[in-house]
């Protein structure tokens, strides 16, 4: 059944060949801006509604409604003009030094391979670290809340742990890769991206196909009720329509039971 749309078919066409041309490491320094963008009109917002109100507390809102932090007492001075891609980088930085692999995935990794759109968070995949629980637990300093329990607790069944810079208001969602054909096929294809800020610094994330593959999964786990999912799906689709491993798509999708959701999905995306 064909979702209702803002965007006429002639629009997405103009869309789609926009973000086909525009290079990775320009969407990823978007990302960096739309959330920028987020935290200024919350500010506006809320000196709207009280002009007195102060930078620690126009923080902590953004903390307690963004990012479910209420820990209050562990919020450190905000950085109103903190640049969220920073964060991403130190954490990525972390697991690379302790020789841990990750793969960075979620919506920043498809708004890398298709329609970039605003995120509070991040999500990366990493391999199991066992042994390395609490030097991954302590590499992180006074700004940041890592919970060593929850480390200790992802590793051992495979599930995931918070990281969240309280200065910046920034979260970083890290899952324990699970003990799965997908998830192991899915970080041996993770690919390589040079930054245009800092070609010196790839970072890695997930391919095209496998993002598109864990939204469907997330999909059907959610009820098939999040839009945003959807449209993360049909962006990547779009954008990385002809250079898709459809074979790739088909033999997974079989094994995730999401076949009649990825033609769905391919189906809505014909243009």
């Amino acid at each position: 059944m064909q979702k209702l749309s803002d965007t006429s078919p002639e629009a997405e066409q103009v869309l789609a060949a926009v973000y086909r041309r525009m290079p990775p490491g320009q969407k990823w320094l978007r990302l960096g801006e739309m959330y920028r963008d987020a935290r200024v009109l919350h500010a506006a917002g809320m000196r709207l509604r009280n002009p007195q109100a102060t930078h620690r507390e126009i923080h902590e809102d953004w903390m307690r409604t963004h990012v479910g932090f209420t820990l209050t007492e562990q919020i450190r001075v905000p950085i109103m003009d903190a640049e969220p891609l920073r964060e991403v980088r130190a954490v990525l930085q972390v697991f690379t030094n302790l020789g841990i692999a990750y793969a960075l995935g979620g919506s920043m990794a498809s708004s890398v391979h298709g329609y970039d759109r605003y995120t509070r968070d991040a999500e990366i995949v990493v391999e199991p670290f066992a042994g390395k629980e609490a030097l991954v637990a302590s590499a992180f300093g006074p700004n940041y809340y890592v919970s060593s329990s929850a480390v200790a607790e992802a590793v051992r069944d495979r599930t995931s742990f918070n990281i969240i810079n309280t200065g910046t208001a920034f979260k970083i969602d890290v899952f324990v890769q699970k003990d799965q054909p997908f998830e192991h096929s899915a970080m041996a294809r993770r690919i390589a991206m040079s930054l245009p800020d800092r070609p010196d610094e790839p970072i890695f994330l997930h391919a095209p196909e496998d993002v598109i593959l864990f939204k469907l999964r997330w999909y059907r786990l959610g009820n098939e009720v999040s839009e945003q999912q959807w449209k993360d799906v049909q962006g990547v689709l779009r954008t990385q329509g002809g250079r898709l491993d459809d074979a790739y798509l088909d033999r997974w999708a079989a094994e995730l039971a999401v076949t009649d959701l990825l033609v769905g999905a391919r189906q809505e995306t014909v243009m």
